[in-house]
């Protein structure tokens, strides 16, 4: 029997909302997101053993240049060498408003989809744990995008931002700091609340360049391991399951809706006069 889709009643709103509307989905959204967030599991549920037939799911959102509705959802599926063995992408229309603190509301229902569909039509390549470009416990009501996703769809999660989300909590700490004491691939830094919560960590992930990326537990799997993962999928500084569905993503919205930019004809390089 085909697994329901992940879609509840609150996706799909019209996004041109008069503040008092938002002010209600906002709340209607804490509610689903508290519910959420009291299912977050942040111990392992398995060994994280990366010998033999082990893959990891990445998923992805690219949007069409200038348009913040119409955009292109990726979900592709990486074995141990980093070999693609799965990939889907389909075009999805974002019609529920952004609301900081609440991207899983926009976005978790395209892309949970995309791994419902993978798991009827094709169970035996199922990931191990997916990732995702978003955050987990690093969030303001610690149940970002990649909880949600990982809790909808009873699978490990991480989330791998490529920026900090700045909580007030996290005391005064900017991202050139944190880059700064990160020397070499594989050096963290503990993103610990005023209270002394570990909420994330950046990680250094490429040897060249200083931007980390910021690691944080979605469900079923403990920061340790997170940590472990995305450095062992990591060949620059963006994993590559998130990066690879990234590429795609562009490259499908490049050839099916490409900009009026990208249709212009490439100019002839200019000729060297050879005096």
């Amino acid at each position: 029997e085909k697994e329901s889709s992940c879609e509840e009643n609150y996706f799909g709103v019209d996004s041109s909302l008069d503040p008092d509307r938002i002010e209600q989905i906002k709340e209607k959204w804490l509610t689903e997101q508290n519910l959420i967030k009291d299912k977050i599991t942040t111990v392992d549920q398995r060994d994280w053993n990366l010998d033999g037939e082990f893959r990891v799911g990445g998923l992805d959102i690219s949007f069409i240049v200038g348009d913040n509705v119409n955009a292109c959802a990726c979900y592709v599926i990486l074995n141990r060498k980093y070999e693609k063995i799965y990939e889907s992408t389909k075009m999805v229309q974002l019609t529920a408003p952004y609301i900081p603190g609440f991207l899983a509301f926009r976005e978790a229902k395209f892309l949970c989809d995309l791994v419902l569909e993978q798991r009827d039509l094709k169970p035996e390549v199922t990931p191990s744990v997916l990732m995702m470009d978003g955050n987990g416990t690093l969030h303001p009501n610690r149940a970002g995008i990649s909880s949600h996703i990982g809790v909808l769809l009873s699978m490990p999660s991480i989330g791998v931002a490529k920026n900090l989300h700045m909580l007030p909590e996290l005391g005064d700490i900017d991202r050139k700091q944190i880059a700064a004491s990160l020397k070499h691939k594989g050096d963290t830094f503990d993103l610990v609340t005023e209270s002394g919560e570990l909420l994330g960590r950046a990680l250094k992930t490429a040897e060249k360049g200083s931007n980390p990326v910021f690691v944080s537990v979605g469900t079923g799997i403990s920061l340790d391991s997170a940590e472990k993962l995305v450095l062992a999928y990591s060949q620059y500084r963006i994993p590559e399951p998130t990066r690879q569905a990234d590429i795609i993503s562009r490259e499908f919205l490049r050839v099916n809706h490409p900009t009026a930019r990208q249709l212009q004809p490439r100019k002839k390089a200019k000729e060297k006069r050879m005096f």
